[in-house]
């Protein structure tokens, strides 16, 4: 698989981890380090753009003119990152990182940082110091953090757990007020209300406990094939197009991309590393081994972790949960 993510930009401490990218380093650095051997140790500005007029019947001299929109910048290179409104208030990469010292003292290691697309998405992951187990299943568990500076996204703060036995990444979601899942727009007071994330880091081990308990019920609760495909369904609900009728061009496009996306989900179910065709923790995995090892990424930090992959996996997880909390099991219907 190709990665748009070069090794120079990134770093992991310790064995190689589940992405298989970055530099090494022997110990876990702190945030500052973390910067530098990340190669984030940069700045962004925000600056207006212009347009160029001659200007023949008065001067006869070119004028510049501000066009009311602007662009982020990176400072060390000049490089051009996104366009952006003049609402648009810049994080810096220092500030994002910031609330991840809550992490480090209660004993998280800084496990990778790094940027794609040039710096315009930057990246840190703190590892937990200790694992869980669902059923047999080990699971590592990390808080995953992305700053962009192109305008494309917000500040995202989000729970990754690694099943250990297929490096599937779980994305999860609780309720809004438990929910360590956290964004921030990067309008006016970004920097302020980024300090809000140092709170939910606090109770990231209550959460992180309410996010297994639902993981251990999804591992005993019963699944036969048919109630896994209506959970595919129901979670990617484009697998519904492979039914579609007619001969025309777009049917047939859908049926293509449909069908095999299915199938690959079916198969994953009854033999996907760790699995065994009969819970519905077997047809989580089945989605989260997809979008994680399956699909193709054209930048992988990216295609499984945010967007609609990542989306995808989150509402893998909000079914799942809604399944086992309300007895939503006969046929897995959906209201």
């Amino acid at each position: 698989m190709a990665h748009q993510l070069l090794d120079d930009t990134m770093f992991y401490v310790g064995e190689t981890p589940w992405h298989k990218l970055g530099i090494k380093l022997e110990k876990p650095p702190t945030i500052e380090d973390a910067l530098v051997q990340g190669n984030l140790d940069w700045s962004v500005i925000k600056v207006p753009t212009v347009y160029q007029l001659f200007n023949e019947n008065i001067t006869g001299e070119y004028k510049l003119y501000e066009t009311g929109h602007y662009v982020t910048v990176k400072k060390d290179t000049n490089t051009p990152l996104g366009n952006v409104s003049d609402k648009y208030e810049v994080l810096q990469n220092t500030n994002a990182f910031e609330p991840f010292e809550v992490l480090l003292d209660k004993g998280y290691t800084l496990e990778t940082a790094g940027a794609v697309d040039e710096g315009k998405k930057v990246w840190i992951l703190a590892k937990k110091p200790s694992s869980v187990k669902i059923g047999d299943d080990d699971l590592l568990q990390y808080a995953l953090l992305m700053n962009s500076h192109d305008g494309s996204t917000p500040v995202f703060l989000q729970p990754t757990d690694i099943r250990v036995v297929c490096a599937n990444t779980l994305n999860w979601a609780l309720d809004k007020k438990s929910d360590m899942r956290f964004s921030i727009r990067h309008t006016t007071g970004v920097n302020d209300r980024l300090k809000q994330v140092t709170g939910i880091l606090k109770d990231a081990d209550s959460n992180w406990s309410k996010a297994h308990e639902i993981m251990n019920r999804m591992y005993e609760h019963k699944l036969d094939e048919k109630q896994a495909e209506t959970y595919f369904e129901v979670v990617i609900p484009y697998l519904r197009n492979r039914g579609l009728s007619g001969k025309n061009e777009l049917g047939q496009l859908h049926r293509d991309f449909a069908t095999p996306v299915f199938n690959q989900l079916k198969d994953n179910f009854k033999h996907g590393l760790g699995n065994k065709g009969e819970t519905l923790w077997d047809a989580y995995n089945a989605v989260t081994e997809y979008f994680d090892h399956q699909k193709n990424h054209k930048d992988w930090v990216k295609g499984t972790q945010f967007g609609a992959p990542s989306r995808y996996k989150r509402d893998a997880f909000l079914y799942a949960k809604r399944i086992v909390s309300e007895k939503v099991s006969e046929g897995i219907t959906v209201a």
